[in-house]
């Protein structure tokens, strides 16, 4: 009954999350407070026992990456890059979509997907409308490359940030079992929108006020004091990252000394500190970690475990790969943060027989291919729906680049974002099928 009612309330809450909220933290917040008085009254989940199931480290790594982030956003940099980069593209619109493309990739490998998307977008749609350039298919391709940058590293995204407290990996560890692949797709991907728009480029030209008399889109302000205090920090921890695992250090503590150091040299006001350390993102996986927990106290989880060693027996690919599908599944409804959250203790207690990370990596991937084939399931889909609508509302002259019935929308995106799906989840799965064996037989050959 327990386990029923635990299931009942993750569901309602993602429901209404679901439907759409700006107070996304606090309908969890309310849903862990109904688990626990739930399991407080059947002796199942303890006050103890939630909060055993918070990754505080997760917490610490999303309240210093926020912190570095939002400084470097302050100062100016991101913007000045993404200005520049759509400037020196115009001209081709194969070429626009690839430089922005891997301009956002490089700023997600560094902050979370919301912030990339929330910098990149506006430049986006400002150069295409300068030339009467159709903009969906780059905002498409910019939001799969925010997601690839946001799963190569370990700092790139929360997912990824739960999953390195959840396995105890390192920022070494990201690189070397997730960079590549995500290189890999990147490139795939540029390769498939080229393929798909070969009879793509611009319509007209229109005026537009972010750009000079020159043709230049006007170039933000760069705070030189923020910027050079932004890299420094974030050099030095990432330096310090790297260096982690060597001396037994956990990422999350090196995240947050680099963050209250952002935070100290950023000078925000007292009204901006709660947003620039990422508050509400902090009180959301707060929330989140608590209802998961629950699913683990009522045994819902465990149960998942035995299914998947039962149904894949005696085969440490197959069942790494039933982890990656069923991740990205669950993903296009309900995101990777969540997610990760829910299977991160499935892959913990997974038995993925001669590689312990592969698990991780299915894991990831499935995430990662979740998050780009419906805007429910990415990080930054509702931001870059909102931020959209209000610049059509605004200049209303772009939908005259815009073919009849494809402009960006929900089922727009997926015509775009699921035959990738499918591209990244068949990749992935010859990836994970080639770690498990390749692990397996090098030990049996060591044995």
């Amino acid at each position: 009954m327990v386990a029923i009612l635990t299931i009942l309330v993750f569901v309602i809450v993602f429901a209404v999350l679901y439907r759409g909220t700006e107070n996304g933290h606090v309908v969890v917040l309310v849903g862990a407070g109904l688990v626990m008085a739930v399991g407080e009254l059947a002796g199942d989940y303890s006050l103890r026992m939630a909060l055993d199931s918070i990754y505080f480290e997760t917490l610490a790594l999303i309240f210093g990456m926020s912190a570095i982030s939002s400084l470097l956003a302050r100062s100016g940099v991101f913007a000045v890059l993404a200005s520049s980069t759509a400037t020196h593209s115009q001209g081709s619109a194969m070429w626009v979509l690839v430089m922005m493309s891997l301009v956002t990739y490089g700023i997600a490998l560094i902050t979370n997907n919301l912030a990339t998307m929330a910098v990149v977008l506006p430049v986006t749609l400002s150069v295409c409308y300068r030339i009467g350039l159709n903009p969906v298919p780059v905002v498409v391709a910019e939001i799969m490359a925010a997601n690839l940058g946001g799963a190569s590293t370990m700092i790139g995204d929360f997912a990824n940030m739960i999953l390195a407290s959840a396995g105890r990996l390192h920022f070494n560890d990201f690189i070397g079992g997730m960079m590549v692949p995500c290189l890999v797709l990147l490139a795939v991907t540029l390769v498939f929108f080229e393929s798909k728009l070969r009879d793509w480029g611009p319509q007209a030209a229109a005026a537009h006020p972010d750009v000079s008399e020159t043709g230049d889109l006007l170039a933000p302000q760069i705070d030189q004091r923020l910027l050079q205090s932004g890299l420094v920090i974030f050099g030095l921890m990432v330096a310090a990252l790297v260096l982690a695992g060597k001396v037994n250090v956990r990422p999350g503590w090196v995240a947050l000394a680099g963050g209250l150091v952002a935070l100290l040299l950023g000078r925000f006001r007292d009204d901006e500190v709660f947003f620039a350390c990422g508050g509400n993102d902090l009180l959301f996986f707060l929330g989140l970690f608590v209802l998961v927990g629950a699913l683990n106290a009522a045994g819902v989880l465990d149960w998942l475990v035995n299914w998947l060693e039962v149904t894949t027996t005696g085969h440490a690919g197959p069942r790494a790969v039933l982890l990656l599908w069923m991740a990205a599944g669950l993903t296009l409804f309900v995101g990777g943060g969540t997610t990760a959250a829910v299977f991160s203790p499935v892959a913990a207690t997974l038995q993925i027989d001669g590689f312990g990370d592969a698990s991780w990596w299915a894991l990831a991937l499935g995430i990662m291919a979740g998050s780009s084939g419906a805007l429910a399931g990415s990080t930054a889909g509702t931001l870059v729906v909102n931020q959209y609508a209000w610049f059509v509302k605004q200049h209303p002259g772009i939908l005259e680049s815009i073919p009849e019935g494809r402009d960006f929308t929900h089922r727009e995106y997926m015509r775009w974002g699921m035959p990738l799906m499918g591209l990244f989840l068949g990749l992935s799965t010859v990836y994970v099928m080639v770690l498990t064996n390749y692990s397996v037989s090098e030990s049996a050959w060591l044995r």
